[in-house]
């Protein structure tokens, strides 16, 4: 029988706490200011390089302007009327985050309820599902019909797509606090609100932001659908539509580069308080 030498076993010990060399270099390497500065700008390389492939395909395939304007001319395009984009991209921002509120009170108030109840859950579940799967423009015109024209239909429309996102990872966040942690706080008779505050939404807050990074997206859809349909004056969704309607291709794409601007704007906002709030969250550590 093979006996095992506690000089040896200590020596092996020792190996692993001290680790290999080669795994150290690993570790310095992943860490290295090279390696930082290309995730930093990973996001840059990747949008220009985008960018630089349509530009040459233009080029190489010689696509008409009409058909589809080389990022260069539309960016021109913007250029030459900031203003125009500024004023309905200052319209559309501000529908998407009113929209983007009403959502996620009534998510939350609908979640809580939820997480609370069985029954509420069995009950709203199958409504938020119908919702959910129900593409908004089958019943955007019937949302005009019933509010009317102006903000309010492009308020619910946006606060409609924006709702079940934050409604499922609502519940599932506050659902997924740990059970110890509730029996403790049962055991020194804290109360429902202080179980809610400190222990509940603390839990459900990265499932919240996970929520906020994608409803950031269907805020604007909803908000641009709605001025589609809502006889809206301005935004960059009237934009888009008065440029099909007298086919301004460099008006259309320029308010399509706005809106992605805004979207990426929008997100990285997000992403950043989500990694101050969360500095103590696993999912924040490097």
């Amino acid at each position: 029988m093979m006996r095992l030498d506690p000089q040896s076993v200590a020596d092996s010990s020792t190996d692993v706490a001290d680790g290999d060399p080669l795994d150290g270099y690993a570790r310095r390497s992943r860490t290295s200011p090279i390696r930082r500065l290309l995730l930093l700008l990973a996001p840059v390389i990747g949008v220009v390089g985008f960018l630089a492939i349509w530009q040459l395909s233009i080029v190489i395939f010689d696509i008409k302007k009409f058909v589809l304007p080389s990022p260069w001319n539309i960016l021109g395009g913007i250029k030459s009327d900031p203003m125009f984009y500024v004023r309905n991209a200052r319209t559309t921002v501000w529908e998407s985050f009113l929209g983007f509120t009403i959502a996620f009170l009534l998510a939350m108030l609908g979640a809580t309820i939820m997480a609370l109840s069985k029954f509420a859950e069995r009950a709203i579940l199958p409504l938020a599902v119908l919702l959910q799967v129900t593409p908004l423009i089958a019943y955007a015109p019937a949302i005009v019909i019933w509010q009317g024209f102006g903000l309010k239909p492009i308020l619910i429309m946006t606060s409609l797509v924006c709702f079940v996102p934050f409604l499922i990872n609502g519940v599932l966040g506050l659902r997924s606090v740990d059970p110890n942690l509730l029996e403790l706080a049962r055991s020194v008779d804290a109360s429902r609100r202080e179980e809610f505050f400190r222990l509940r939404l603390p839990s459900a807050l990265p499932s919240l932001f996970s929520a906020g990074r994608i409803a950031v997206g269907l805020a604007l859809i909803g908000s641009v659908l709605g001025e589609f349909f809502s006889g809206s004056t301005g935004g960059l969704g009237y934009s888009v539509k008065t440029a099909q309607a007298h086919s301004l291709t460099l008006q259309l794409w320029g308010s399509v580069f706005v809106l992605a601007f805004v979207g990426a704007a929008a997100t990285m906002l997000i992403i950043g308080l989500e990694r101050i709030t969360l500095q103590w969250h696993s999912s924040q550590r490097p």
